[in-house]
């Protein structure tokens, strides 16, 4: 892509095992990933199943000889084979994709128990807005929270919590969910003294909050914060299906009995949030991110809300809603209106709150849809006076695997920011 600004990731070059992709993974992501996520553990499946299916097409052609029990040995070699060879290809499809990098990602995508990791300094539900109070978190001089490195107790570093929310949305939003995941960061101290930053993940479609938290993102913020990299932080991954269709673009529906997932994020989530746990008000210290869909919203929201947000991290980003346009808006004029490469040249709100963006794009669309609109909307913004930049993640696709793995960078490039404030 000609003019093209990228950083990119340092990986080992070349293709995998058996000439396949090698997918690159940061070290936090590395140490998460277990035997279900594995190469071998997919191939070993395969092959199992390839060989049971041979021994049922063996035994289908003994029809001559008798065999006790062929019949029910044949039909058992059948099932079980083309079982194991679809797992096979499913658990191979798992590890280039990486949606499922280990056994607990499993347990959380199932649901299965509890949802929740090292959170005893978190609330256990979500109160109504009415006694959400009037006023942040945060003490009226609380200091900005900073990089700082963890040592080790009892033998390993602090670990951050996640838990799940169901918030108490107005059904006037007509949501499909109203779940919110909530990371709180190592060393958590939930009395207000510290403000911490706070960023947004959205997730892609189809999909859900829960991508966020199982895909690996508390693994590497945990990493990156213990290490001193960036400032302990509270990342937040919102629900943004609408009734309509899965793909909602984060917008607000014009339509009669629309969903309204925009008013969602912005009046619903963020309130809560700010109410409940010591983030900062400061939009300098507020970055949203997304990732594929959640890339559109993340630039999108992040531009028409930059009164809230200083920092905006899209991965795998889209300069228009896409599909989400049709099915949340009534008119052109409206998708317009919500499509970053039409509206970046013209929006007025950036002149007032500057707004730092960093695009993430895999090498395998560098020169397709998701490559040519991002290097757009950096372009447009740097005319602007804005910061942009453009991330290239070398043997990458549209992956969970890309998103967790191009995550360091775009937080390294936040925390850049968040050292510009005083």
């Amino acid at each position: 892509m000609a003019g093209l600004t990228c950083y990119a990731i340092t990986a080992a070059s070349g293709a995998g095992p058996f000439g396949l992709p090698q997918p690159i993974a940061s070290p936090a992501q590395a140490q998460t990933r277990d035997f279900f996520a594995s190469l071998p553990f997919a191939i070993g499946f395969a092959v199992v199943g390839a060989l049971l299916l041979v021994a049922a097409i063996w035994l289908l052609r003994k029809r001559r000889e008798r065999i006790k029990g062929r019949k029910a040995l044949r039909w058992t070699s059948y099932v079980a084979g083309s079982l194991s060879l679809v797992l096979g290809l499913a658990f191979a499809a798992n590890w280039y994709a990486g949606w499922l990098p280990n056994v607990e990602a499993l347990r959380l995508r199932l649901g299965l128990g509890d949802s929740t990791r090292e959170h005893a300094e978190m609330a256990s539900s979500a109160p109504h807005p009415k006694d959400m109070g009037d006023q942040p978190v945060i003490g009226e001089h609380a200091p900005l929270a900073r990089p700082q490195v963890f040592t080790k107790s009892g033998g390993r570093l602090p670990r951050g919590a996640t838990r799940e929310f169901s918030l108490p949305a107005s059904a006037s939003l007509n949501l499909a969910s109203d779940a919110v995941w909530i990371y709180t960061p190592p060393g958590y101290d939930p009395s207000g003294r510290v403000a911490y930053p706070v960023i947004y993940l959205l997730h892609g479609s189809p999909g859900g909050p829960v991508d966020w938290i199982a895909s690996g993102a508390p693994e590497v913020l945990d990493q990156m914060i213990t290490s001193g990299e960036l400032a302990p932080v509270i990342a937040v991954a919102p629900a943004l299906g609408a009734r309509a269709g899965t793909d909602s673009g984060c917008l607000d529906s014009t339509k009669p009995g629309g969903s309204q997932i925009e008013t969602f994020v912005s009046k619903t989530v963020r309130p809560w949030v700010e109410n409940h746990f010591p983030v900062t008000t400061d939009r300098a210290a507020s970055a949203i991110g997304g990732m594929s869909m959640g890339g559109y919203c993340a630039i999108d929201q992040g531009l028409r809300h930059a009164d809230q947000y200083g920092t905006v991290l899209s991965e795998m980003p889209y300069g228009s809603p896409g599909a989400a346009g049709g099915t949340m808006k009534s008119s052109q004029a409206e998708i317009d209106a919500v499509t970053p490469l039409k509206y970046i040249s013209s929006l007025p709100l950036i002149d007032r709150y500057p707004v730092a963006a960093w695009f993430a794009v895999p090498d395998a669309e560098v020169k397709a849809q998701v490559g040519q609109e991002a290097e757009a909307m950096a372009k447009a913004l740097r005319e602007r006076g804005q910061v942009a930049e453009v991330f290239i993640a070398p043997n990458q696709g549209h992956t969970w695997k890309m998103a967790i793995a191009a995550l360091p960078d775009g937080l390294h490039f936040w925390q850049s920011q968040l050292n510009k404030i005083e």
